[in-house]
């Protein structure tokens, strides 16, 4: 096997592990932070998302090892990834979710029983579903082209001459031969199917969102302010707590001598005064914190490098490029085809082109580059997404994740990375022919009863890139508009200009 090959998936290996800590670090909630604390979770937390690249990994080193019969058992590593997998999305993942959410005041034998109870019911539930399903439908249809043939046979003496010219096609018929699939792949299939709607969902958002959070970061990047223009606004601000401070004061004064005075009417109209005062004062304590918030932000951004924002301004094109590169691959290679035939192999050609052209490595590195692209675009969509309106107790923010938040996105990442691995098989299969993952997904999946007709009608292809396309039409409108927080800037700076200061003091002199 080629050693540069070995080298960039052992390189890649290792970047992406420090990927996997780096975001478990940056989401994790501080109360969660530290080595020692919720260590199992945050182990489990790291082998998911090991997991979820390891399959596109895989998925190159399969390509190698077909092109150069360098005579690995793929077949034997696949199903080992794949069961690992499994372990993680029925036991592993939940087992962890199931101890992190029981009550720490109980005792530590308690929580362990009432951890492993819990985590039985879900194995049983999850055996249970593989069992029924896998009893009714466990058949493949594998559709094959019946000939029927008419032979014009001369013979000499003892001798048969069975030139094929001779033969005559008089008839050919499509059918199916059933075959059953054994429970292992079944399950496989059943992760696919599963996981093909969050890839869908996750992958479309994030194949817009990923390059265009970068591009849009330079475009609302930072205006740097000089010593004396910070040190001039933050003694306004100064001036203007006090100033509300005072107005508290007098406000509290206000309310004491409403409680001392007589007569109901007289007590209700300052009551109203009052509160009409109160309103006013807390409108302009809360604009005088989003001024004060803007302030620290701006005071910050003298600390940031001008070139990060050039660099996220580049690896954006970039990304653009290869967003649009794997939409124009499922147009010409999936969505238009002539008499059945693609309309142009597109990625598949150049791949299989490297190939030829001795750069072998090239073309692996370009096909891992894709996969591992689609990948990371369905974990920005769960970072962006992460089911607000359907999971609303599991979202993702930025030190603010809880443990059981995070172990319950990796399940929704991990199943989609399973969908991934079939996806990419089928939208390049020109160039993963006859690998080991293509007879895995392509003839025996493929053709499962369950899933057959969306495999063969291309459903999920259709529907990832009609989602891309809505997804990326929604959020470029949206991120077109200026962001709200500069929004508020400009108008704090032409109506905020003492214009409250000034409203509050003729309030109170009333």
């Amino acid at each position: 096997m080629d050693v540069f090959l070995i080298i960039i998936i052992c390189v890649l290996g290792l970047l992406l592990m420090y990927v996997n800590i780096y975001l478990l670090a940056l989401y994790c909630h501080p109360e969660d932070g530290g080595f020692g604390s919720s260590l199992f979770c945050k182990i489990v937390v790291v082998l998911g998302l090991s997991l979820s690249w390891c399959q596109t990994l895989m998925l190159t080193l399969d390509v190698t090892n077909e092109r150069e019969q360098q005579g690995l058992d793929m077949h034997l590593c696949w199903i080992i990834i794949y069961i690992s997998v499994f372990v993680m999305l029925v036991f592993l993942i939940p087992l962890a979710i199931f101890y992190y959410e029981s009550d720490d005041e109980k005792p530590i034998c308690q929580r362990i029983s009432l951890t492993i109870v819990q985590e039985f019911m879900v194995l049983v539930f999850a055996f249970l579903t593989i069992f029924l399903t896998y009893f009714w439908l466990r058949d493949a249809l594998v559709p094959v082209t019946v000939q029927v043939q008419d032979a014009a046979l001369q013979f000499e003496s003892s001798e048969i001459d069975l030139n094929v010219d001779t033969f005559t096609i008089t008839e050919e018929k499509q059918d199916h031969i059933a075959t059953t699939i054994d429970p292992i792949t079944f399950t496989i299939g059943l992760m696919c199917f599963l996981g093909y709607f969050f890839l869908i969902l996750y992958g479309g958002i994030g194949m817009v969102a990923l390059p265009l959070d970068l591009v849009c970061s330079y475009g609302t990047r930072p205006v740097f302010k000089s010593a004396s223009q910070a040190a001039e606004k933050k003694n306004r601000l100064k001036r203007l707590v006090a100033q509300m401070i005072g107005y508290a004061k007098q406000l509290r004064d206000m309310e004491k001598d409403v409680k001392c005075s007589t007569g109901w009417w007289s007590k209700r109209k300052q009551n109203t005064k009052v509160e009409k005062r109160y309103q006013k004062l807390v409108s302009a304590v809360s604009e005088l914190e989003e001024e004060f918030e803007i302030f620290l932000l701006e005071l910050n951004m003298g600390d940031a490098n001008p070139l990060v924002y050039i660099f996220k301004l580049l690896l954006g094109i970039v990304l653009f490029i290869i967003t649009l590169a794997w939409l124009l691959h499922l147009l010409l290679y999936v969505i238009i085809t002539v008499d059945g035939i693609p309309f142009s192999p597109w990625l598949n050609k150049l791949f299989i082109q490297l190939d030829v052209y001795n750069v072998a490595f090239l073309s692996v590195f370009f096909f891992g580059l894709f996969t591992l692209y689609l990948l990371w675009c369905v974990t920005k969509g769960n970072l962006v997404f992460s089911m607000p309106w359907i999971f609303k107790f599991h979202p993702m923010k930025i030190n603010e994740t809880w443990m059981n938040s995070f172990l319950f996105n990796i399940v929704l990442i991990l199943i989609s990375s399973v969908a991934l691995c079939h996806f990419s098989t089928c939208v390049f299969s020109q160039y993963t022919r006859l690998t080991t993952v293509d007879l895995l997904f392509g003839t025996q999946i493929k053709y499962l009863k369950i899933f057959s007709w969306a495999f063969e009608n291309k459903v999920f292809e259709y529907s990832l890139f009609s989602w891309t396309i809505l997804a990326g039409i929604i959020q470029m409108i949206l991120k077109c508009r200026k962001p709200k927080l500069l929004d508020q800037i400009d108008q704090k700076k032409k109506n905020l200009k003492g214009n409250y200061e000034i409203e509050l003091k003729e309030l109170f002199l009333k």
